[in-house]
């Protein structure tokens, strides 16, 4: 890793003096798309080996999909040098001047730093969209990125919602790890009604990210009313306090899609009640526990559509695995 944070110094040296902050706005493209490049539980540490793998993959992944933003999903550094790791992490998209953004995982505080510094290090390096924070609710970082339209860089197409899903339970009756707090779920409910209120009364096509999966995966993947893509290896990992945030999202109406990390043999993706409940494929390879070949999701939004493509992408892989389209690709045929 030494290697990597020192070719990331030195790379980092070299951008200033260049445009090195993140666009103050981010829109579909001509062709009406917007991509999405999701990688979570890369768990990089102090063995150079391991992570080369993970640099490698992420690297083929964004020369051949050529995503418009980049999202990390949680469990990204395990490593006491946080700030190293992210400034290692920042410099190889910067060299794309490619946006992105993250949210925090139950791993990434485990060592020397808290999760509020965590945050301000990562808004501090280059191509960050992480802005505008919300203040005074549970969690740390929880953001909302709006997506402009292709034609009018002032009317908002799209959004995303940058959920924290904090860590462990602090309570002592209760095991586990913590659930999205009430006053998370009110902000969403403010942000969401604001936009949609915006928006003519329409609900904006959106999406969340966030590391642990709201204890609705588990229906999802049991339900056989639709259709499922991809794999359950293990037995979904949620918090034992469902807080309501899934049943808040289906009332506001504008969350299309919901993807998690945190289980990294899971990768499937299956709806419930018409809301999309997916997993990234983990990308830390021999970082963490399971076999599955590191890789990513990738996600395509459509302008004016409550639709997007999507599917996983593998290291050394160039197809395309486990495509399908919501909502259509999910409707069983009778």
């Amino acid at each position: 890793m030494k290697k990597i944070i020192l070719s990331s110094a030195l790379l980092l040296a070299s951008l200033c003096g260049q445009a090195q902050q993140a666009p103050e706005k981010i829109n579909f493209n001509k062709n009406g798309e917007f991509k999405i490049a999701q990688f979570t539980d890369m768990h990089l540490g102090h063995d150079q080996e391991k992570n080369m793998i993970v640099a490698d993959m992420i690297k083929e992944v964004l020369d051949s999909e050529k995503p418009d933003l980049v999202v990390f999903t949680g469990d990204i550094t395990t490593m006491d040098e946080v700030s190293q790791a992210w400034e290692a992490i920042a410099g190889e998209l910067a060299t794309r001047r490619l946006p992105w953004t993250a949210v925090l995982g139950n791993h990434d505080d485990e060592y020397a730093v808290k999760r509020d510094e965590i945050i301000r290090i990562i808004q501090q390096q280059p191509y960050c969209m992480i802005k505008n924070i919300a203040e005074g609710i549970k969690g740390e970082g929880n953001h909302i990125i709006p997506i402009y339209g292709s034609a009018d860089n002032k009317k908002v197409a799209a959004l995303l919602y940058c959920l924290d899903t904090n860590a462990y339970s602090k309570l002592k009756t209760v095991k586990g790890y913590d659930w999205i707090g009430q006053s998370q779920i009110n902000w969403y409910t403010h942000e969401s009604q604001k936009y949609t209120e915006q928006n003519g009364g329409q609900p904006l096509p959106a999406l969340a990210f966030l590391h642990i999966p709201l204890p609705e995966y588990t229906q999802a993947w049991e339900s056989f009313d639709t259709k499922r893509y991809g794999d359950r290896n293990e037995k979904e990992c949620s918090p034992n306090i469902n807080s309501g945030m899934f049943t808040q999202m289906l009332e506001c109406g504008d969350v299309m899609g919901i993807f998690a990390g945190h289980d990294h043999v899971n990768d499937y993706i299956a709806t419930l009640y018409n809301i999309a409940l997916g997993y990234g494929r983990a990308s830390g390879g021999k970082n963490t526990y399971g076999d599955k070949t590191p890789g990513s999701r990738m996600i395509v939004l459509k302008e004016g559509k409550r639709e997007f493509d999507t599917w996983l992408r593998e290291k050394e892989n160039t197809e395309k695995l486990n495509v399908c389209t919501y909502p259509d690709s999910f409707v069983k045929k009778k």
